[in-house]
């Protein structure tokens, strides 16, 4: 198999564990070219150079940014620049991130060797692939609140403090929140005036480990908002909790609704992020992408 292995250059930590898996794959006869990266973007030409070079899986080892930028060179790349009419590459994933959100909503091994083991022999799942205006996504992304504390999460103040990260800004923000207003429309106006949050999900989990879609499937052909009207600050705080582990949806303050498509339209400029990346605009088309992904997760 010929594999493009794409490595995160934040865990050096890791690399001598990388490179013991690099030889053992070698050794049972893949044909594997590891690629380092050093600064924003370096995914996207590595993923770039292996969908061109016709790899049949591309192995991100790192956080929900690294699979982040792999999806986009993936989904943006033409196919009639590649080398044959095959398959475009399999994603696999080893999870060296911070919150490591995707890999574990589907449940994917902590464990660099149990991860790549599942991600050259584990089971093949076609994958809906979401997109918010031009940037694509594999998990969630979300507005407001929750996308304002992850875009003051540094890259280097989420290596040191791993998830305390989010809750360290996540406070700081909260000090200040204020209610956003927006509309926000499927076939029929989901909800128009203030909110606090909004989540929309193509996967279940974000944040660094908040099941806030937790219905959502990356199979159905539907995108899962889930918004928390504008409350009281120590309403929201009790909503926490709840939020975090995924037993929110009962909650008279939470809208939830599947949709095959979604625009959201503010006044404003809204913070969005898309799988932790950060968007800026006062309107955002969701949809699917018409190109699904091949993405490998555990057997069982």
């Amino acid at each position: 198999m010929r594999i493009h292995l794409v490595i995160h250059g934040g865990r050096r930590d890791a690399i001598p564990r990388l490179r013991e898996i690099i030889s053992n794959l070698r050794k049972e006869g893949h044909e594997v070219r590891p690629r380092i990266l050093f600064e924003r973007g370096d995914a996207i030409r590595y993923a770039t150079e292996g969908v061109e070079q016709d790899a049949e899986l591309i192995l991100a080892a790192g956080g929900d940014g690294t699979i982040h930028e792999v999806v986009n060179a993936i989904q943006r790349h033409p196919h009639h620049r590649r080398r044959s009419d095959g398959p475009l590459p399999r994603v696999g994933i080893i999870p060296l991130g911070t919150g490591n959100d995707l890999a574990g909503s589907l449940d994917i091994p902590p464990d660099p060797e149990e991860a790549m083991r599942v991600a050259v022999g584990g089971a093949r799942v076609e994958v809906d692939v979401a997109r918010a205006n031009d940037e694509y996504f594999l998990n969630v992304s979300t507005g407001g609140f929750g996308a304002e504390a992850t875009e003051e999460s540094s890259p280097e103040v989420k290596r040191a403090l791993g998830t305390l990260a989010y809750l360290i800004s996540s406070a700081r923000k909260f000090a200040s929140l204020e209610p956003l207003e927006a509309t926000f429309r499927s076939d029929e106006i989901l909800h128009e005036g203030r909110f606090l949050f909004f989540a929309v999900g193509n996967s279940r989990r974000t944040g660094g480990g908040n099941w806030v879609t937790p219905k959502a499937s990356m199979t159905d052909g539907l995108l899962d908002l889930c918004l928390i009207r504008d409350v009281p600050k120590v309403e929201l705080l009790r909503l926490m909790p709840e939020l975090r582990a995924g037993n929110h949806l009962e909650h008279p303050a939470v809208g939830y609704w599947q949709v095959p498509r979604l625009s959201v339209t503010a006044e404003a400029e809204l913070a969005v992020n898309a799988d932790g990346e950060p968007l800026r605009g006062s309107t955002f088309d969701y949809r699917l992408s018409s190109r699904r992904l091949t993405l490998m997760v555990p057997s069982e």
